[in-house]
């Protein structure tokens, strides 16, 4: 499960450098069309789309890495047992809002499914909500993940208080 969850990273964080090389080279080709007088109007949406699917990527990473938001005020004065029950209560917080993204975000997807972009009307809304219930569902993946590893904490001897 381990690898599974490595592999999963790796590809989201592949695609987040995609997307932003994505979100670059649309805002650079939006840039040198303005400055040439050539209508580019595809470039404003694919600029958009592309930093808001990078954007979840890297939340969803920053999930896994546990780089997310946190009060550093305890976490860092807290070690042992309290520091795993402080990260099982952050992690629990956190599947609030996961959990829902990944439930209302599948609604949305089926719902905007068959809604085009504007300027690219061969291209679903849907692919663009895609990213709710794919990186919500990666997020409470990697939570859980931290939860069992912090249970197996607080249930150790070995764990100083």
């Amino acid at each position: 499960m381990k690898k599974l969850i490595e592999l999963l990273v790796r590809i989201q964080e592949t695609l987040g450098m995609v997307l932003l090389s994505i979100f670059f080279l649309a805002i650079l080709a939006q840039i040198t069309a303005r400055y040439l007088a050539i209508p580019l109007l595809w470039t404003e949406e694919v600029a958009n789309y592309a930093f808001i699917w990078a954007v979840f990527m890297g939340a969803s990473v920053m999930v896994h890495y546990k780089a997310h938001f946190a009060f550093t005020f305890f976490s860092d004065r807290f070690r042992g047992r309290k520091g795993a029950a402080y990260d099982v209560f952050i992690s629990a917080v956190l599947l609030c809002f996961t959990v829902p993204m990944t439930l209302y975000g599948s609604t949305v997807v089926t719902e905007f499914w068959d809604y085009n972009w504007i300027t690219l009307t061969w291209v679903k809304m849907g692919y663009t909500w895609l990213c709710l219930p794919i990186t919500g569902g990666a997020m409470t993946l990697y939570l859980a993940g931290h939860i069992v590893e912090d249970i197996r904490t607080l249930a150790s001897r070995e764990a100083a208080s």
